[in-house]
């Protein structure tokens, strides 16, 4: 039995609140627009060491064919696959407007795949005559559990976390092991295939809807997959985002916010995947994202999207763009469509686990000195008419990349190419960090 839980409802009654309440983070964007949220986005939390997965989804608007409009069609399949794939449902209500027929809808739903749910009405901050309604509904529908609660104020959420406890306990669900978590959000321009691409790492290949409507996503989505290497655990946690322009015109709300909050997602990132689409080539967006990653010292790798659509010259145009980005990048040319991805899923698998090692790994003081001293002080660099020496080196502990410190006689006006050879010295005769920038500080001796 696995601890997943919903939150379900149609548009507005406030679902993304909840989840961003029970999660404690802002992580699903509140819009007063209908269909904000669309795709499945999960979200995790501790209740006494026990760790449950939420997943908040798009606002029931009842049925809708693929024809008449494929977003909301998703939205519809997205909202099932997430019941089907649950052990609980949050069915939410708004106490203003009552169990309308939509509700109705989604209750019969919920009984078609035999859920067992909990019935949570929302905004009860706002006054209302409505409190009678509730003894009719359990009267009607025969709900075993309801919840009366504010998202917007917080009230009744933690009898609602105690009562999933209780549960879940009484369901006799096991405690998971301990694992090691490593945020990877997929970055690019819109229209890349970052849906695409989190579809094909998954068996549900509907885990984010795909359509040639540029801005279909419109949030961050975290999707889980667990890695086992030797006795360790991993929780991929991959994160779709919607396509990232540097100069936005900002017609709806979310999209300013969002913005907003992609540094944050790079700053709590590990491993940042970039996507660019090799037809439109390397853009000022696509750049905008590199000095992000490079930036907050992530591990980084790129995939060039959509070879199967290069027409002329293939190999020129794949040299070019190879040798655009540092070689310590790893780089793939690649078609999510074409099924590159599925068949080279445990490659990938490898290379986070090695990229995420290699930003861990750290070098001994001993060592750092004996190797890389030598062959520093052996080509003279002058800075101000001042020849420069560095003294000595170590490598910064528990630092979450790989941070080195160089005591010299000077520490100001260091050239960056200067940088660049230590740093191709530190790569190629002690370690090479593949997949990981690499901080350099320099520090005068006092």
């Amino acid at each position: 039995m696995k601890k997943i839980i919903s939150i379900i409802g149609k548009t507005n009654v406030g679902k993304s609140k909840l989840f961003n309440c029970i999660i404690r983070k802002q992580r699903s964007i509140v819009n007063n627009e209908e269909n904000t949220t669309r795709n499945r986005n999960y979200g995790y939390f501790l209740i006494k060491n026990n760790k449950y997965t939420i997943i908040d989804t798009g606002g029931y608007i009842g049925y809708i064919k693929k024809k008449k409009d494929i977003i909301l069609y998703n939205i519809l399949k997205q909202i099932k696959l997430s019941i089907k794939e649950s052990y609980l449902i949050l069915f939410v209500i708004d106490i203003i407007k009552g169990f309308t027929y939509l509700d109705k809808e989604l209750y019969l739903i919920i009984k078609k795949y035999n859920k067992k749910f909990f019935l949570v009405i929302n905004k009860i901050d706002i006054k209302t005559n409505k409190y009678n309604y509730l003894n009719y509904l359990n009267l009607k529908l025969d709900f075993e559990n309801f919840f009366l609660i504010s998202s917007t104020h917080n009230r009744g959420i933690n009898k609602l976390l105690n009562k999933i406890e209780i549960f879940f306990l009484k369901e006799n669900k096991k405690i998971e092991n301990e694992s090691i978590n490593i945020n990877i959000p997929i970055l690019g321009i819109p229209n890349s295939g970052k849906s695409t691409f989190i579809n094909s790492l998954f068996i549900d290949k509907n885990k984010s809807i795909v359509t040639k409507k540029s801005g279909t996503t419109i949030d961050t989505l975290y999707f889980k997959y667990i890695y086992k290497k030797k006795k360790e655990i991993y929780n991929l946690f991959f994160i779709d985002t919607p396509g990232i322009k540097k100069k936005f015109k900002f017609k709806k709300k979310y999209y300013f916010n969002f913005l907003l909050k992609i540094k944050k997602i790079i700053k709590e990132s590990d491993i940042c995947i970039l996507i660019i689409d090799i037809n439109k080539g390397i853009t000022n967006n696509d750049l905008y994202i590199y000095k992000y990653i490079i930036k907050y010292y992530k591990g980084i790798i790129i995939f060039f999207n959509k070879c199967d659509l290069l027409k002329n010259n293939k190999s020129l145009i794949k040299k070019k763009y190879y040798n655009f980005f540092n070689s310590y990048i790893p780089k793939f040319f690649i078609s999510c469509k074409k099924g590159f991805i599925k068949k080279n899923i445990n490659n990938i698998k490898n290379l986070i686990y090695k990229i995420y090692k290699n930003r861990n790994f750290n070098i001994l003081t001993n060592i750092l000195n004996k190797k890389l001293l030598f062959k520093i002080n052996n080509k003279k660099f002058i800075i101000k008419h001042k020849l420069f020496k560095i003294k000595f080196c170590y490598q910064k502990k528990n630092k979450l990349f790989p941070s080195f410190i160089f005591i010299s006689n000077l520490e100001k006006n260091i050239n960056i190419n200067y940088k660049k050879y230590i740093e191709n010295l530190i790569r190629k005769s002690i370690y090479n960090y593949y997949g990981v920038p690499i901080e350099l500080i320099f520090s005068k001796n006092k």
